[in-house]
């Protein structure tokens, strides 16, 4: 390991490497390597002609550091490699414009990839991803039509059909952590969550690629506790030690919180219970769904308020909580709040969650969805101008037993709850449950073959997916079925011969009744 400054970058880092990353938005974001680069390119037009490879969006959100959509407006990436993008607009728009190559696969795919790349393993090769817009006869994971190296394959072993994976090999890593001692070992100490920066590293020197980390301060070997080293430093090319703290950030919202990396828990909840409306509505009723024990997949989008609610409800400590970039309990903060997630019961490196996941560590998974079609298959990725990607959805999703997908029925619809029923102020603007959906992240084959227990939980009806297609169980109180339900959907669900109504305590401002329901020994 050697220690040098931002300035030698230049002379390791070159034109086209394949480059991969391991972070999550600010958090374990090497910003001020990211800063040297640019600056570099903007003073002498190279490096450039990179493939960028990350299982999460890189976005600082505030706007005054370095992120992917600095690389990206600059012309600095040929290709990029990921499973999901939200805060990175320039990307989006030189995806849409054909400027870029670009692929979305699965997350936990991208995320433990990295320890199939030995010389004793044959690569990726996983069900992960089958009949999904991730396999070849689909787009296999291709944004664009600029895009048309083909990294999915089809592969049969012993009569079963697989998905083969091949990822290039990484040239750089860039990593960070909190500090690096004399040997090069690498500690997270004061990080927000793990991440997959230990695999990224053997990876990279496997292939005698550069791993670069980016650390607070180096300290002498011996002064913390072995158990702590999170990358040893025979994986450690070289070691950069931060100057400025903000291109050090722990999260987007503050430079350094303990209580984030779990060296203390906080008494009370620091974001606001989200207010009466359909959100919480949806969260209420999807929760419903829990019986005591259980532990939970929050996917991304509404789903992750879910924890709020529990939290409101009193509830948290019925259930565990799990986000799949390695947390696990506490209060995971939504909103504004992303990311900072306190009183965390375990925290894991990223790659070994999706092992967690992947072997029947979740009970029920909470996911959202774009669109819903009439056989219950599902598109959370591409949908009218947005190009999000499928992130983990669809690794969890082919993994779990039981899922619970949420959202809004309408784009545009407003409802008011007034009295113990729901009232349509707005009927909205256009369907979620569709006749086709224009991308597919769920197959219902893929359910079916898997013997899946599939609800989709709206502010105005609750539908199960069955054989026959998705049916209709369960109605709001106040809602008119024909002029609020039917004529919202593009096309006819089966109709329960017993439609529920759903339970009206829900639409209280304060309701108080979920533990109660958790307790009992049937899901409602």
């Amino acid at each position: 390991m050697k220690i040098i400054p931002f300035s030698d970058l230049k002379d390791i880092i070159n034109e086209g490497d394949v480059i991969a990353l391991a972070a999550l938005s600010t958090a374990n974001l090497p910003a001020e390597i990211l800063k040297t680069l640019v600056d570099q390119y903007d003073e002498h037009q190279t490096p450039k002609a990179f493939t960028f490879m990350l299982a999460n969006d890189i976005s600082d959100y505030r706007g005054d550091s370095y992120d992917l959509d600095s690389f990206v407006s600059r012309g600095m990436i040929k290709r990029l490699i990921t499973s999901i993008i939200t805060g990175s607009p320039k990307t989006i728009n030189a995806m849409r414009n054909n400027d870029i190559e670009a692929y979305y696969v699965p997350q936990g795919v991208i995320t433990t990839h990295y320890r199939s790349q030995t010389s004793a393993s044959p690569g990726t090769i996983t069900k992960i991803g089958l009949n999904t817009n991730v396999d070849p006869r689909y787009s296999g994971g291709k944004v664009n039509t600029r895009t048309t190296e083909d990294l999915v394959s089809l592969i049969e072993i012993n009569g079963e059909t697989y998905l083969n994976y091949d990822f290039p090999e990484i040239d750089v890593a860039l990593l960070r952590g909190t500090y690096a001692d004399t040997e090069g070992n690498i500690y997270m100490t004061h990080e927000a969550h793990l991440g997959e920066g230990y695999s990224v590293a053997a990876a990279t020197h496997k292939n005698k690629g550069k791993v670069i980390v980016q650390v607070k301060a180096v300290i002498q070997s011996g002064r913390f506790n072995p158990s702590d080293v999170f990358i040893p430093g025979k994986l450690v090319d070289y070691v950069v030690v931060n100057s400025n703290p903000k291109y050090h950030r722990q999260v987007v919202q503050t430079q350094y919180d303990p209580a984030l990396s779990g060296h203390y828990q906080i008494t009370e909840m620091r974001e606001p219970y989200i207010a009466l409306g359909t959100r919480k509505v949806i969260l209420r009723r999807a929760a419903q769904y829990l019986l005591e024990g259980d532990v939970i997949s929050i996917g991304f989008g509404i789903n992750n308020e879910l924890s709020n609610v529990l939290e409101e409800e009193q509830a948290n400590h019925l259930v565990q909580t799990n986000i799949d970039t390695g947390v696990f309990g506490g209060l995971i903060s939504s909103g504004n709040y992303f990311g900072m997630n306190y009183n965390l019961s375990a925290r894991m490196r990223h790659e070994l969650t999706w092992d967690f996941i992947y072997n029947d560590g979740i009970d029920v998974a909470f996911l959202s969805f774009a669109e819903v079609d009439q056989y219950g298959n599902v598109n959370v990725s591409k949908f009218g101008d947005k190009m999000n990607g499928c992130g983990g959805f669809i690794d969890i999703s082919q993994s779990v037993k039981r899922i619970v997908f949420s959202a809004s029925m309408v784009v545009g619809g407003q409802l008011n709850f007034v009295n113990g029923e729901a009232q349509v102020e707005t009927q909205g603007k256009s369907p979620k449950f569709v006749k086709e959906v224009g991308n597919i992240d769920f197959n219902v084959e893929n359910a079916r073959k898997l013997a899946q227990e599939v609800y989709f939980v709206t502010e105005r009806a609750v539908f199960e997916l069955t054989d026959k297609g998705i049916k209709l169980i369960e109605i709001a109180p106040g809602l008119d079925l024909e002029r609020d339900i039917l004529a919202n959907m593009e096309f006819q669900p089966i109709i329960s011969d017993e439609i529920n109504i759903t339970q009206n305590d829900i639409y209280q401002k304060t309701w108080g009744g979920l533990s109660q329901v958790i307790k009992s020994e049937d899901r409602i």
